[in-house]
């Protein structure tokens, strides 16, 4: 039995892409996104741009600070929901 691969569809994988930079996939359909990716320049660059985009919003999310007092309020609001 031939196993036929549907063809190459940049929008569907772009929200796959969005997962495997989440962490959300697992090793093998990783690994298969990535096959597909390298076939593509278009989903390349995307895959290139978006983690970039995700690396700088992390760096600065992770450089903001706030008070313990604001923290513990949060904290508390979270559990009651």
């Amino acid at each position: 039995m031939s196993h036929i691969r549907p063809p190459h569809n940049c929008n569907e994988l772009i929200k796959d892409i969005s997962l495997m930079l989440d962490g959300e996939l697992d090793r093998h359909s990783e690994n298969i996104l990535r096959e597909e990716i390298d076939k593509c320049s278009t989903c390349k660059q995307y895959l290139n741009s978006h983690a970039a985009y995700k690396k700088n919003v992390s760096q600065k999310v992770t450089r903001m600070c706030c008070g313990e007092d604001f923290k513990e309020a949060l904290r508390s609001k979270i559990r009651g929901l």
